[in-house]
């Protein structure tokens, strides 16, 4: 990437484009890795998972979810987005619409396509998907809503009723929802260790809803590909395992045991690198109010590591970054990505030192300034 030449060049580049933390994983987990490695746990993994494995993210889900969620119900795969294509690729038919809201992590919209669906976007009201917006969209080729909260690229947070709404209208028009819950323990809207509003604790929603996770975020082991799904009932549980086994087969058995302990470790870990983040999204929402034409749709972000301002006012997205990058050292990524809605914005991750979103916040009210009409 141009970011990573100009560093290697000696240039002073401000890393806000990676989507990932920027903490190593916690040692304790790591050891467990190796320790695993050593009792031989170097072979094939059933193709769902370990059932250790498979239990502690039913007791974590029903745990944050205040619902019982059964281990026959949880797929481990490789990554959070192999458990997104792998249930696609079940549950979904060639032409079936799935209705998607924009600005969204862009994937969603590509597994979609290559599982043979539409994908079908929704705009974002003030960063928030509503049941009304879904609902103007939905048709009889409609097989799905896709839901992100915390999301990508915002960090919004959906409220519990609207969430209900979402769910009663899934339940009206008989579709399902796919609920994104990468970075539901990354909120900052709550008490310590609360994780952010699901719509699986939505009355009936748990019976049409699959939920997506990954070890990644919280635990900062995106380089492990570690991911899983809570699907609906048991019987689509398996319609996605054979689906997944035809893609890889299986999880690394070792990873596997790592993160049964990062499960039922102490969470320290996670509680300071949330704290972390609360830091600096706070340094940066300061800094960005201080420079005249840039807003913050949806206000201040209440989960993920991510925020994404308006930059309209100074031209071209895509250009201003282009921009920030090559002239002012400052990578982040064009807001056009995340889809038709994301023009004319920029997507900044905090996944970085608190120090280079202090000063990245400077040079960036240095930079936008120098562009001004």
């Amino acid at each position: 990437m141009r970011a990573t030449a100009l560093r290697a060049a000696g240039r002073d580049v401000i890393n806000w484009h990676v989507g990932r933390p920027d903490y190593d994983t916690p040692a304790h987990i790591k050891a467990a890795a190796t320790a695993a490695m050593e009792a031989g746990h170097v072979h094939y993994a059933p193709a769902a998972g370990i059932p250790e494995l498979r239990e502690a993210l039913a007791e974590r889900s029903s745990l944050e979810w205040g619902t019982g969620v059964s281990a026959d119900r949880v797929v481990v795969c490789n990554g959070g987005m192999e458990a997104v294509y792998a249930s696609l690729a079940a549950l979904i038919d060639p032409g079936d619409e799935v209705i998607v809201p924009t600005p969204n992590w862009p994937n969603m919209r590509w597994a979609t396509r290559l599982a043979g669906g539409t994908p079908v976007e929704v705009p974002l009201e003030d960063g928030q998907l509503t049941a009304e917006a879904v609902a103007a969209k939905v048709t009889h080729r409609t097989r799905a809503v896709v839901l992100s909260s915390p999301g990508n690229p915002l960090g919004t947070v959906a409220s519990p009723p609207d969430l209900a709404k979402i769910a009663q209208l899934a339940a009206e028009k008989d579709i399902m929802v796919f609920s994104d819950e990468t970075y539901c323990r990354l909120y900052y809207g709550g008490a310590q260790d609360e994780t952010a509003p699901s719509i699986m604790s939505m009355p009936g929603a748990a019976e049409r809803t699959l939920a997506f996770g990954t070890f990644s975020k919280t635990y900062a082991m995106d380089g492990w590909r570690l991911g899983w799904l809570v699907a609906p009932t048991a019987a689509d549980a398996v319609e996605i395992t054979k689906a997944r086994y035809y893609i890889s087969s299986c999880s690394p058995t070792f990873t596997q045991h790592a993160a049964v302990v990062a499960l039922r470790s102490s969470q320290d870990c996670v509680r300071e690198m949330v704290e972390a983040y609360r830091t600096r999204r706070d340094a940066l929402v300061e800094g960005l109010a201080n420079i005249d034409g840039v807003s913050l749709p949806g206000g201040t972000p209440m989960g993920a590591y991510y925020l994404f301002p308006d930059i309209s006012r100074f031209g071209d997205s895509g250009v201003v970054a282009k921009a920030l990058l090559e002239e002012h050292g400052i990578a982040c990524i064009d807001g056009a990505v995340f889809g038709k809605e994301g023009s004319g914005h920029l997507r900044i991750a905090y996944s970085c030192s608190l120090e280079d979103c202090r000063r990245g916040v400077d040079r960036l009210g240095m930079a936008l300034n120098s562009m001004r009409s």
